[in-house]
């Protein structure tokens, strides 16, 4: 191979085409840089979507039936309302026979029957006397005196309750009674038997009292 002269012009086209050709390599190795580090930063992030998250109301309830005389000679029923946040308040069932006026020695029965008319098992059935306030003309003292006697029997409950003659206000401070579970579609019925005791003196006649009895189902 022949050397050619240091001034010759073919070796200065070689010299002025070698830095093209360098400066070519380090373009491609930019190019090739940019495209791989693209690629892999695709790599730094990864995404699921959830697209079916739903959520619903229970479907399964509790729901409390009450039936019973209405005091005029027909039958009562109170039911729990959806809309009253699943209460109810029924002032037309006297469990202590409010129209019958008691004589010593006198008493007064009503039965009232309890169905779980809803679509699930109540696990508890609970009786809460609340506090008694008496009343009458002239007000009387018939709550604590013992005068007045309230018993109670649930005999068909799953925790049958037998409570013996209390005064209204030893009634609420042994509550609340327990009546076991009651399963949808099923049915208690209790007796309410209130007694004005013989030994009454007159200073209670005319005399009353008042008594809210709270039922209540849970599951």
């Amino acid at each position: 191979m022949t050397d050619l002269p240091s001034s010759s012009p073919a070796r200065h086209r070689r010299r002025r085409f070698a830095p093209l050709v360098w400066l070519g390599s380090l373009t491609a190795l930019v190019v090739l840089a940019l495209g791989v580090n693209g690629t892999l930063s695709s790599w730094t992030t990864a995404i699921i979507t959830n697209s079916n998250n739903t959520a619903g109301a229970a479907s399964s309830t509790v729901v409390l039936q009450e039936t019973g005389p209405d005091g005029t000679g027909g039958t009562a029923t109170c039911t729990t309302s959806a809309a009253a946040n699943n209460t109810a308040t029924c002032a037309t069932i006297n469990k202590y026979g409010g129209n019958t006026a008691l004589v010593p020695g006198g008493s007064s029965s009503v039965s009232v029957t309890f169905t779980n008319t809803g679509s699930t098992t109540a696990s508890t059935f609970t009786l809460t006397p609340m506090a008694c306030a008496n009343g009458g003309t002239p007000v009387g003292s018939l709550c604590a005196n013992g005068d007045l006697t309230v018993a109670i029997s649930c005999p068909g409950a799953s925790t049958p309750l037998n409570l013996p003659g209390l005064s209204p206000t030893a009634l609420t401070s042994g509550g609340p009674y327990q009546l076991g579970s009651l399963a949808a579609g099923a049915s208690v019925t209790c007796t309410f038997t209130t007694t004005l005791l013989s030994t009454a003196p007159a200073s209670d006649a005319g005399a009353g009292i008042s008594q809210p009895l709270q039922w209540t189902l849970s599951v």
